[in-house]
C-alpha cells in the first residue's frame, strides 16, 4: 500500500509501518538509512512574501506497476455539417450491411437505434443552458419512491452564450464566471471540456460549487447546492427502447422515437449503465452514451474511514477530494477518427457538440459505502445498504432530454497537444511514440509543471496585492529549467485581476518549453482558511485538475509547485531527472517536500518603506513594502531560514510534491488525493502481490 509523508491533522494516506518508511535529513546525521547514503535537502522559497525550505521525508510507496464572430461559426457548423452526416451514414449503412462500416480507419458502433431529433432551435450551434427548477426538496427529496419529474421543455429557462464561438479561445470565452448554476445545482459547473489524445472520451473539469459559501449563516445556500455533491455521486440506469415504453402520467406517445431512460439496481442497469451520472448526447448524429466518473469518489472516502461523503448539517470543506468534479463521455466509435486528429474544427470552431443531461437524485448521505458498484460490493454496508427500488421505485423513468435541465451545444474542440503544443505532436510522429500498457501517453515529456499564475493577484484574504508576476514568473521559469524540468504549463489568470498586463510576454520567452492557458476562471471565494466561510479556491482547483488531465498524460512525473516556490539540489543530486532517477530505482511514486516559511536577507533589498496601518493586513500594526532590486534575483534575496535544516516535522504549514502523472490520480495542491492503488477492491489488491490495508488516511 502507498503513503505519502503528510504531518498530523492533514488527509494524506499513511499506510507503510514506520520501520518501512526513509526519513532524510538535512546532514544525515539524523537519519537511519542503508539504502540512501547522502541525505536530500530542498529549498522552497516564496519570494516576497515569505520563504520555504522544504526537507524531504521519503516514504517507500508501493511500487509502480502497472476574434472569430457568431455569423462566421454558424456558417461553419453549417458547411461541415453535410459531410460529417455523410460519413455518419456511409458508415452506418456499413453496419446494417453487416461491414465493420469503415471509412478513412473509423469503425462504427451505432450507439443507439432510436435517435431523438435535434431540435431546431438549437440548429445554430450556440452553448445553451436549460435551467429546469430546483424541485422543493420537502415535496420531492423526502418522499420515497421518488415522484416523477413531470418537466416540459416550455417551463425549461433558457440562457444563451454566442459569446463562446473559437476554439483556440474556449477557456477564454467558456460562461465559467456566469454559469447558472447557483440557480439550477444539477448542471455541473464546468472549468474545462476536451478530448481525450486517442478521441476516445471527452474530458470535463468542473468545480464543487456548494464549497463556495459554507459560513454559519449560509446554511440555507447549504441545502440549496446538496445537488452539487449527488453529481459526485453515481447512478445506474437502463435504456427503455420506444417499444418497450409504458404510457405514464409523464410519458407521451413519444412521437419522436426516441430512447428513455429508468433509474434501476446495479443488476438491472445496461453495462455502461451500471455507475454513471450524465447522458451525453453528440450532435448532430444525436447518438447517446452514458458518462463515467474518473474516480469513486465514495469508495475514495469509504477507504478514508470518513463517516460520509457529504453531510446535511456539515461543510463538507475538509474533503478536499469532493472539490474537483472530474468525468468523461464516451465518444461514439463513429466520431472517434475526426475527434482524435481534430478534423472537425473549421475556421477555428466545432462542428461537433454535446449535450450533458444530468440524472437528477438526491445527494445520498450517511455511509459512503451503503451503494457500490460491482467491483466494490464486497466493501458494500450490508446493515444499512441504499435500496434503489425502495427510494426511486421500480418504474421511475427519467423525462425526455428534451425536458430536462442540461447543458446543450457544447463544442469539442481539438485534443490538447494539437491545440496547444504542436512540437510534442511532431516528436510522436517521428519517434513514433505510443499509449503505454495503462493507456497512458504517448510520453513526450519526462518532468512537467502546472501552475497558475498571474502577472498581478492578492493573496488569501486580500492582505498583500502583488504586481510583480511578470518578473517573478521569468525568474522562475529559468531557474526550473537549469534544474531539469522539460516543460511547463502556466495558467495564466491575469485577466481576472488586469486588463493592463498578463504572463504572453514572459511565456513567449520560452518557445516549445512553455504553454501558457488562458484561464479566466475567478476564485469563488479567497477568504483566509481559518475563518468562518473559508476560502476555496476554485480557480486554482480548476486548473490543476485542467493541467494533469490535459498534459499529465503525455508527462512522467509532474511538479506541484507556485511561482514563489524553488527546488534547490543539494548533496549528490545536481538536477531533479537525478533525484527522479533515485525515485523511480526504488519504486517510488511520491515524494513529499515539508515546507517552511523564510525571510529575505537584509542586505539584499531597498530601504523598506512604511505603510499606513489599513495596508497591514489583521494581524501587523506596522510594515512595509518590500521591493527586490533589479539586479539580484528573488531566490538570492529569499535565502534566509527560519526553520534550522533537520529531518521533517509532524506539523507542517504546506508540502508541495513530484507525483507520478499515470500513478495519481486525484492531486489537490499539496496532496495526492486519489491513486491507483486507492481505487483498488482488496481483491484486486491481494492479487496484484500487495497487503491490503483498510485505512489510507
Amino acid at each position: 500500500m502507498e503513503t505519502t509523508n503528510a504531518p498530523a491533522g492533514t488527509r494524506a494516506a499513511k499506510q507503510l509501518p514506520k520501520q518501512q518508511q526513509k526519513k532524510v535529513g538535512a546532514n544525515g546525521r539524523k537519519c537511519s538509512l542503508k539504502k540512501v547514503s547522502t541525505a536530500l535537502r530542498y529549498f522552497l522559497i516564496i519570494g516576497g512574501i515569505c520563504n520555504m525550505t522544504l526537507f524531504i521525508s521519503i516514504n517507500k510507496s508501493a511500487p509502480y506497476d502497472d476574434d472569430s464572430n457568431e455569423m462566421a461559426a454558424t456558417a461553419t457548423t453549417d458547411s461541415n455539417k453535410g459531410r460529417l452526416m455523410e460519413i455518419i451514414s456511409k458508415n452506418a449503412e456499413g453496419v446494417m450491411n453487416g461491414n465493420k462500416g469503415s471509412i478513412d480507419n473509423t469503425v462504427i458502433k451505432v450507439t443507439s437505434k432510436h435517435p431523438a431529433k435535434q431540435p431546431k432551435d438549437e440548429d445554430d450551434n450556440i452553448l445553451r443552458a436549460y435551467i429546469e427548477e430546483p424541485t422543493d426538496r420537502d415535496l420531492w427529496w423526502n418522499i420515497k419512491p421518488l415522484p416523477i419529474r413531470n418537466t416540459t421543455s416550455e417551463s425549461l429557462k433558457e440562457i444563451k452564450y454566442p459569446q463562446l464561438n473559437s476554439c483556440s479561445r474556449l477557456l477564454e470565452q467558456f460562461p465559467v464566471d456566469t454559469a447558472p448554476v447557483d440557480d439550477d445545482p444539477f448542471l455541473p459547473w464546468i472549468h474545462d471540456v476536451f478530448p481525450t489524445y486517442d478521441g476516445k472520451y471527452i474530458q470535463f473539469v468542473a468545480q464543487n460549487r456548494r464549497r463556495c459559501r459554507t459560513g454559519k449563516a449560509e446554511g440555507h445556500i447549504m441545502v440549496k447546492m446538496e445537488s452539487q455533491g449527488a453529481l459526485f455521486q453515481h447512478v445506474p440506469i437502463k435504456r427503455i427502447p420506444p417499444q418497450q415504453q409504458k404510457k405514464q402520467q409523464n410519458n407521451d406517445d413519444n412521437e419522436d422515437n426516441e430512447m428513455r431512460y429508468r433509474l434501476s439496481s446495479h443488476d438491472e442497469a445496461d453495462d455502461d449503465g451500471v455507475s454513471t451520472r450524465f447522458i451525453c448526447r453528440f450532435k448532430p448524429s444525436m447518438e447517446e452514451t452514458l458518462s463515467i466518473h474518473n474516480v469513486n469518489y465514495e469508495f475514495h472516502a469509504y477507504r478514508k474511514t470518513h463517516k460520509q461523503l457529504f453531510c446535511a448539517d456539515c461543510k463538507d470543506i475538509n474533503s478536499v477530494y469532493t472539490s474537483q468534479l472530474m468525468f468523461q463521455c464516451p465518444v461514439p466509435e463513429a466520431l472517434q477518427q475526426v475527434v482524435r486528429e481534430g478534423t472537425s474544427i473549421l475556421n477555428d470552431y466545432a462542428t461537433l457538440f454535446v449535450d450533458i443531461i444530468p440524472i437528477r437524485t438526491p445527494i445520498r448521505f450517511g455511509s459512503p459505502d451503503r451503494f457500490f458498484p460491482p467491483m466494490y460490493k464486497d466493501h458494500e454496508n450490508k446493515n444499512d445498504p441504499f435500496n434503489p427500488h425502495a427510494e426511486w421505485g421500480k418504474d421511475h423513468i427519467l423525462p425526455r432530454l428534451i425536458d430536462s435541465g442540461r447543458w446543450a451545444n457544447i463544442p469539442i474542440c481539438k485534443p490538447p497537444l494539437i491545440e496547444h503544443e504542436p512540437s510534442a505532436m511532431e516528436k510522436i510522429k517521428k519517434e513514433n511514440l505510443q499509449l503505454n500498457e495503462k493507456g497512458f501517453g504517448p510520453k513526450t515529456h519526462r518532468l512537467i509543471g502546472c501552475v497558475w499564475a498571474s502577472s498581478e493577484y492578492h493573496t488569501r484574504g486580500e492582505r498583500y496585492n502583488i504586481k510583480d508576476g511578470q518578473r517573478r514568473l521569468k525568474e522562475w521559469l529559468t531557474y526550473n529549467f537549469m534544474t531539469g524540468f522539460d516543460h511547463f504549463y502556466v495558467y495564466d489568470n491575469s485577466a481576472v485581476h488586469t486588463q493592463d498586463s498578463n504572463l504572453k510576454p514572459v511565456t513567449d520567452l520560452f518557445p516549445d518549453k512553455v504553454t501558457r492557458v488562458p484561464w479566466n476562471a475567478k476564485i469563488c471565494n479567497n477568504r483566509p482558511n481559518n475563518v468562518d466561510s473559508p476560502g476555496e479556491r476554485s480557480s486554482q482547483y480548476a486548473a490543476e485538475a485542467s493541467c494533469k488531465l490535459r498534459f499529465g498524460s503525455h508527462a512522467e512525473w509532474i511538479g506541484a509547485f507556485d511561482i514563489d516556490e524553488y527546488l534547490v539540489p543539494m548533496g549528490k543530486y545536481k538536477s531533479v531527472p537525478e533525484l527522479l532517477d533515485m525515485m523511480e530505482d526504488q519504486g517510488l511514486n511520491m515524494l513529499n517536500f515539508a515546507s517552511y516559511r523564510a525571510w529575505p536577507r537584509r542586505i539584499l533589498i531597498d530601504k523598506p518603506k512604511l505603510l499606513p496601518p489599513e495596508k497591514c493586513g489583521r494581524w501587523a500594526k506596522n510594515c512595509f513594502d518590500l521591493t527586490v532590486p533589479s539586479n539580484r534575483t528573488i531566490l538570492q534575496t529569499y535565502n534566509c531560514d527560519r526553520q534550522p535544516p533537520g529531518e521533517k516535522q509532524k506539523t507542517m504549514p504546506a508540502e508541495k510534491q513530484l507525483y507520478n502523472s499515470d500513478y495519481v490520480k486525484l492531486h489537490f495542491v499539496h496532496y495526492s488525493e486519489v491513486t491507483e492503488l486507492t481505487q483498488l477492491n482488496k481483491t484486486a489488491m491481494i492479487e496484484s502481490g500487495r497487503k491490503w490495508t483498510f485505512r489510507i488516511g
